[in-house]
């Protein structure tokens, strides 16, 4: 899927290769996660393929678009993936943080 330039899009921060099952970072990702300078929230959603994680995700983001979908056995969010635009927001105890989406 196309995402226009500078939108919030999925952003894979860790990849695995089909020949040799070796893990790699995105660097991409990892440039997002670098540019955040207040505590961080983290909600994962892990599971089998085909599961309905990435809808799950994208209804957490308010997205009708957002992680991919897909119609078939094949599953299109292999590895682990980030949303790119963190959400701002401010805890109990009133300190500001970020909330990150994985998959």
């Amino acid at each position: 899927m196309e995402y226009p330039v500078g939108a919030p899009a999925p952003l894979q921060l860790i990849s695995i290769g089909n020949a040799t099952g070796r893990m790699s970072c995105g660097e991409e990702a990892l440039a997002c996660l670098r540019d955040i300078k207040t505590p961080v929230g983290v909600v994962a959603v892990c599971g089998r393929a085909r599961t309905g994680k990435s809808t799950i995700l994208n209804q957490l983001l308010g997205q009708s678009t957002g992680f991919q979908l897909a119609h078939s056995h094949r599953p299109c969010t292999k590895g682990l993936w980030i949303w790119s635009k963190p959400f701002k927001r401010v805890g109990p105890d009133g300190n500001e943080y970020h909330l990150v989406g994985w998959s």
